[in-house]
């Protein structure tokens, strides 16, 4: 089974890659973008089978067709439901839109300094779906279709390398474990948005399973998807950069602790370099020159520095007090870890201190809070309880078998923990470890414990304790989970319902727009805004019907009624229009 969900999967990564190749490739906008997709759907096709065989030729159309039908079912599936999102509309669409109308990212700056400074692989994608469509907010169903890759590719992992341990609940003990690695909460939380986090989760948790299973299987075809997913990465968000290198080295000694004694170790490090690390370097030289050569070669070229605007200008005013710098890094990971989940909107100050709290404590009132920008327990009231007795439920378990033999079963299960404990260093050293979103793989730590721990079989005292200690994980993660649909839950009842006067809006002459002015200012000789909420959301109006303009200044007593949408834009119906 894993062989085959592999081919399917490395079959969609690649097509993304190619198709994103051919656009940025395509400088005038000769070719319409359906044509495109039909340029990639055949090239993919052709790889694929001069790559790993004529079967997969069959899998990768099959799996191509079946992603576009997703794609398709959630973009028109949706239009029923108004607004199709909840995000802050500050930059993300602009970008989508823009690219969707023909805008080159090479060619020309953007007048939006965020969309002219970050990467744009993933909008690029989301494009097509709305230039072919025509529906403004279609470039969501894509990260729907890459939640049902990843589902797929972790069921089969589990239910072919772990789930054997239990062989009398082998599904179920591989739906449970694919459902967890699935149901992030960030990934939850911003199903409704068009932010970047989700998908930098939902790719680099594939591109960690085709690791995982080309260190335990070695095949051409995880390999193939590992590096369609290294450079669809490091085109999503800027910390990419971090991550993707250290998510390959966690790959690379996965693999040299599974195969260890086979051969020497320096025998091994020469092979993966020659066999498979040369590759992913060339992969990612070609993510981030070519293919990312706006923002990664542009930023140093008009502003002489990688990532701008800089990280210290943007975190500036935007950090709780209590993990500012100079708090070094590994503390401000553990105020993260313990802290009580809450949100940080609806008048609560940004800089608000973070509160701690003991792990495995609750209140009812962190279950609904999470939103796509928790800044405070963004992981779920539990998470540092499912991470803690993971940890303990697997150093027990490994005690327990020190002085037995070692068999392959029990390194590759190894494996998998070391790879979960390495993710845990990784989020660790990230400069800003306390905001959940900002490490979303973290969220694989404890599962990855757990899952390893079940293929040890143990006996007496120990297997009591383990048994018992990875149930509180999993029932934790569980909880941490519900939170998360809790609380998306929450935020799109309140996006309704500051929508709900879109009928008194239609019949009204004219609505006015009014951007909230930021305390943080970002501009450069290239990009005069920073917020395009209120041109975004009087295109979204317009579409409904809705008379809009856009003013410099908001005075509540000059409208008949008046309110707030996300991403800080009041409305107001004026009394005297013409005025």
């Amino acid at each position: 089974m894993m062989k085959n969900v592999n081919s399917a999967s490395a079959s969609i990564f690649t097509f993304l890659v190619v198709l994103l190749t051919i656009g940025r490739a395509d400088f005038y906008g000769a070719l319409s973008p359906l044509f495109q997709v039909g340029v990639a759907l055949a090239i993919t096709l052709i790889l694929m089978a001069g790559l790993a065989g004529r079967k997969s030729f069959i899998t990768a159309f099959f799996s191509i067709a079946v992603f576009f039908v997703i794609l398709a079912a959630w973009s028109y599936g949706t239009q029923p439901f108004y607004p199709a999102g909840h995000d802050g509309y500050v930059y993300h669409l602009t970008a989508i839109w823009d690219l969707a109308n023909g805008w080159h990212p090479f060619l020309t700056p953007n007048n939006n300094i965020w969309v002219d400074s970050y990467p744009s692989g993933y909008w690029a994608l989301q494009s097509y779906l709305v230039s072919i469509t025509g529906l403004p907010m279609a470039g969501q169903s894509l990260l729907i279709a890459l939640m049902l890759v990843l589902g797929l590719q972790s069921f089969a992992f589990f239910y072919e390398k772990i789930s054997p341990a239990l062989p009398r609940f082998r599904i179920w003990t591989s739906v449970l474990f694919a459902a967890v690695v699935v149901a992030n909460p960030i990934l939850l939380t911003q199903i409704q948005t068009h932010y970047v986090d989700a998908p930098l989760y939902v790719v680099g948790a594939s591109l960690i399973f085709f690791l995982m299973s080309d260190a335990i299987g070695k095949g051409r075809i995880a390999w193939i998807g590992a590096i369609a997913c290294l450079i669809l990465l490091i085109n999503i968000k800027t910390s990419a950069l971090y991550f993707t290198p250290l998510i390959i080295f966690g790959g690379f000694l996965m693999e040299l602790f599974v195969l260890r004694g086979s051969s020497g170790w320096l025998r091994e490090v020469v092979h993966w370099t020659g066999k498979r690390g040369i590759y992913y370097g060339l992969a990612g030289i070609f993510a981030i020159l070519v293919i990312g050569y706006k923002p990664y070669v542009t930023n140093i070229l008009d502003h002489n520095d990688l990532l701008y605007p800089p990280s210290a200008d943007i975190m500036n005013k935007n950090t709780p007090l209590n993990v500012q710098d100079p708090m070094p890094g590994p503390q401000k990971f553990l105020v993260g870890l313990l802290a009580r989940t809450e949100h940080n909107r609806y008048g609560i100050p940004v800089e608000a201190p973070i509160n701690v709290k003991i792990p495995g404590t609750f209140t009812l009132a962190e279950f609904k809070a999470p939103d796509f920008d928790t800044r405070r327990g963004g992981f779920g009231p539990l998470f540092s309880l499912a991470l803690l007795t993971s940890l303990l439920s697997f150093a027990v378990s490994r005690i327990a078998v020190f002085r037995q033999e070692i068999t392959m079963s029990r390194r590759e299960s190894g494996g998998i923990a070391l790879f979960g404990i390495i993710l845990l260093v990784i989020t660790v050293l990230f400069p800003e470890p306390w905001w959940a979103r900002y490490v979303p793989f973290l969220w694989l730590t404890p599962a990855f414990l757990a899952v390893s721990t079940l293929q040890i079989e143990l006996t007496g005292k120990s297997r009591i304790f383990t048994q018992a200690a990875m149930a509180i994980t999993i029932v934790a993660l569980l909880g941490c989970m519900l939170s998360a649909a809790l609380g998306a839950a929450r935020q799109h009842i309140q996006t309704y319902q500051r929508f709900a006067p879109i009928e008194q809006m239609r019949t009204a002459p004219v609505v006015e727009l009014t951007l909230i002015k930021e305390v943080r200012v970002f501009f450069d000789y290239q990009s005069k805004s920073q917020s395009d909420a209120a041109t975004v959301y009087a295109e979204i109006l317009e579409r409904e019907g809705v008379n809009t303009r856009i003013t410099e200044e908001f005075d509540e007593t000059t409208c008949v009624q008046s309110g707030y949408f996300f991403g800080a834009v009041l409305w107001c119906i004026p009394k005297n229009p013409g005025e």
